[in-house]
């Protein structure tokens, strides 16, 4: 028995093995070499190491000679047959060179997924050329093998790129996408990114990109040039806000491992253009954050402004824990109270108010209601003012007018549309308070004041009547006065286009004006300059009685 299993062992000793024993594709990859060391002379005889490689590579061209459709010599039949050992290094390169491209590549068309694998094995071991790794590669996927994403990784680190033909990039790439994970794309190659071959020979096959695959390489191509090289946009701007998003949702290690310079550059752009997603986009703004020295102003600056971001796309509960986080770790950094008010007060559309919002079963009119607020996506304070459902045209006409518009003094509308229960709003840029507050209030008026206030009422309704505006009243509400004492004009709600607005415009500043006059403290009007006023053509004429009355 013992007798028969020896001579069983001899005769496969002989024959050698039908097949290349089993081995998992990242250890094939990483073994791989050209059988031939061609740095040496052709007449130089191979080692006793290459002459066992050798034989293992005969074997695998003898069975698949046929497949390959290999024209041989006498002497190259021999080496196949086994009858002559492989010792001639020309020889046998020789041989190996006569395994052509065109009839791999159209053999493996022919083979099932497992044929077509095994094939491509044998190739690879001792010809790792990148055409062939990447048939290789396409043939591990298309058969579903659990080893196919490792064995990418490691060929991409093997791979020169510098001379990967652009064809063979975009199947790189491609294979990329099909075989790694989405959320694991853009750690693989963001680190491919950092040679400068692979951004080359992108770059080189960039313009013929699939739109599927351009969409994530190219943004990711995009922030790695402006972000971590410092270097210009070789694209756009929305590849580089995307490409920013992809590097801000890299793992926690990753982003901690940037050059503070990296880290800075990702976290500017980040807050700047960085949109979705924003969850992920803040956890990775929040770790950049956590890397900067907090002694350094730059970190308060940086938290202020990750602060704005996270409260404009409504992250209230990432909000507060920065606020947390400041409070206790960087008590030097001073968070607004206007942020910190609009974060816990009530909502409208992209607001929050400092003033709680009128009830819907209000009766009041709707020109009555202002409240303070700020516009979070700017950190902006603004006036708001909110209606009834039955006020959405109004408000849309006067969102409309003040659009057109480009005055000064005269506010601008910053946000508009409509509250969850159908109440339109919109909002006005803040300029200090009130106007009837300042003008109603306790203290009185001052002469400089009063004077101020009067000649730049008459500017702005002249200058609305030059533009075609009438406006239905001048009550002091309308206007706001900023901490420099200047006059704003905050609502146009109800004013309309008129062809000639100037009779109107300048009876409603006759009357402003006359009424702050009468408020104003000590004050004595001249009977020609009361006079000057009450006859004034246009708001000029009011302006010029003014200028002589101080």
């Amino acid at each position: 028995m013992q007798e028969r299993d020896s001579r069983s062992d001899r005769k496969r000793r002989r024959r050698g093995p039908a097949r290349h024993p089993t081995e998992s594709a990242v250890k094939l990859i990483q073994t791989a070499k050209p059988a031939v060391d061609q740095n040496k002379s052709a007449d130089l005889p191979l080692t006793a190491a290459e002459a066992a490689q050798m034989r293992i590579h005969l074997r695998f061209l003898r069975e698949h000679r046929k497949v390959l459709a290999l024209k041989v010599n006498a002497a190259e039949d021999l080496l196949l047959n086994g009858a002559r050992e492989p010792t001639h290094r020309g020889v046998c390169q020789h041989l190996l060179d006569k395994v052509e491209r065109s009839r791999v590549e159209l053999a493996a068309q022919r083979l099932d997924p497992a044929s077509r694998t095994r094939l491509l094995e044998g190739i690879i071991r001792f010809s790792p050329d990148i055409a062939y790794l990447l048939l290789y590669l396409e043939s591990l996927k298309d058969a579903a093998r659990p080893d196919a994403v490792a064995a990418l990784s490691e060929a991409l680190r093997r791979i020169d790129f510098s001379a990967v033909s652009a064809a063979q990039m975009r199947r790189v790439l491609d294979l990329i996408v099909e075989l790694t994970d989405e959320r694991a794309r853009p750690d693989l190659l963001f680190s491919l990114l950092s040679s400068s071959t692979f951004q080359q020979a992108f770059d080189a096959s960039a313009e013929k990109l699939p739109e599927a695959l351009a969409n994530i390489v190219v943004p990711l191509r995009s922030a790695h040039a402006v972000i971590v090289r410092g270097a210009p946009n070789p694209f756009d701007g929305a590849a580089l806000a995307r490409g920013a998003s992809m590097l801000l949702g890299l793992h926690e290690s990753v982003l901690r491992a940037q050059t503070p310079a990296v880290a800075r550059r990702l976290f500017t752009v980040g807050i700047e253009l960085a949109e979705e997603p924003a969850a992920k986009c803040a956890t990775g703004l929040r770790t950049l954050l956590e890397s900067f020295p907090k002694e350094d102003r730059v970190f308060g600056d940086a938290a202020r402004s990750l602060l704005g971001w996270l409260l404009s796309r409504g992250l209230d509960r990432e909000t507060r824990a920065l606020i947390s986080s400041l409070a206790k770790d960087a008590p030097r950094v001073e968070v607004p109270r206007h942020l910190i008010t609009a974060l816990d007060g009530p909502r409208i559309g992209g607001i929050g108010l400092s003033e709680r919002a009128p009830a819907r079963d209000d009766t009041r009119p709707a020109r009555e209601r202002f409240s303070m607020g700020v516009l979070l996506k700017r950190q902006q304070s603004v006036w708001v003012r909110i209606g009834t459902p039955a006020d959405v045209e109004r408000y849309q006409r006067a969102v409309e007018l003040t659009a057109s518009l480009a005055l000064p003094g005269v506010a601008s509308v910053v946000a508009h549309g409509l509250g969850q229960g159908g109440e339109p709003y919109l909002a006005m840029a803040r300029h200090g308070r009130a106007a009837n507050e300042l003008i109603l209030g306790k203290g009185g008026l001052s002469a400089p004041t009063g004077l101020g206030l009067c000649i730049e009422a008459a500017c702005i309704l002249g200058a609305l009547a030059l533009a075609g505006v009438r406006l239905p009243d001048a009550r002091f509400r309308r206007f706001a006065v900023d901490e420099q004492g200047r006059l704003w004009l905050r609502d146009l709600m109800d004013a309309e286009r008129a062809d000639d607005a100037r009779p109107a415009n300048t009876e409603l500043a006759r009357e402003l004006c006359l009424d702050v006059l009468g408020r104003v403290e000590r004050l004595l009007v001249p009977d020609a300059i009361a006079e000057r006023l009450r006859r004034a053509e246009d708001c000029v004429g009011l302006v010029r009685a003014l200028e002589a009355l101080g």
